[in-house]
């Protein structure tokens, strides 16, 4: 396997990749009660919110075939203003904001969010991220109290973090430190280890190259050429 990722050329070409908007869909109607109009989990009673990029358009067209969405909700976000006004002539009916999420987690058009899809590449366990999981806390807090329920679905590249001289199955397990420790915040009556998310001993099966489920993670490889993503989903309640 490639020791690094060639996000430029081939990030979005794998099959894998183009499943993982259904795999989030199916783990919501599995896991999420709450954020459901009715027990058949057939519409969401809240916002679906996405980080748009390259790939963002499959997650609403699969959303808007499957019918799961309510009326106006699903919220659109990039940093690219010229995309989103092209999403927005389109698109009217829906709600789209051009900026950093992080500018964005209290503007008007995210107060009914009840699914977070953030989808953007960061390398797992940078310590960046800790201030990313801390920003996004409001949003998630905001969820639970209106809702009862939050999911958060998280894409960051696992096998990248070679670049920096760094350990894959630690990163993770750093990853999964940071994650555990933000949402616990939010949960203050549930203990949240890092463990629920990725159990013990996973490091030694994610260095030796693993494909598959770890707890809380989908690990897939995210391009023809081979680097592996991690892929966190998470029904919070």
């Amino acid at each position: 396997m490639p020791s690094l990722s060639d996000r430029q050329h081939d990030s979005f070409d794998d099959d894998a990749k183009m499943a993982c908007p259904q795999d989030n869909l199916r783990a919501l109607r599995h896991a999420a009660y709450l954020l459901w109009e009715d027990g058949e989990r057939t519409r969401l009673r809240c916002d679906w919110c996405e980080l748009m990029g390259e790939t963002g358009l499959l997650t609403l067209d699969l959303l808007e075939r499957e019918g799961v969405l309510a009326p106006g909700g699903f919220v659109g976000i990039d940093l690219d203003s010229a995309r989103i006004d092209g999403f927005r002539q389109r698109r009217p009916d829906l709600k789209w904001l051009a900026g950093n999420l992080y500018e964005c987690l209290h503007a008007p058009e995210m107060l009914n969010v009840g699914v977070l899809n953030l989808d953007e590449y960061g390398e797992v366990g940078n310590p960046d991220a800790l201030v990313d999981f801390q920003l996004i806390q409001s949003l998630v807090q905001a969820g639970l109290q209106r809702f009862g329920e939050f999911a958060l679905f998280w894409n960051q590249d696992l096998d990248a973090v070679v670049r920096h001289g760094r350990d894959r199955g630690s990163s993770l397990r750093r990853h999964a430190d940071m994650v555990s420790k933000s949402l616990t915040a939010c949960l203050p009556r549930r203990e949240f280890t890092s463990e629920v998310l990725l159990p013990a001993g996973s490091e030694e099966q994610i260095n030796s190259g693993f494909i598959g489920i770890l707890g809380a993670f989908e690990i897939y490889r995210g391009s023809t050429r081979g680097h592996r993503m991690a892929q966190l989903r998470v029904i919070l309640r």
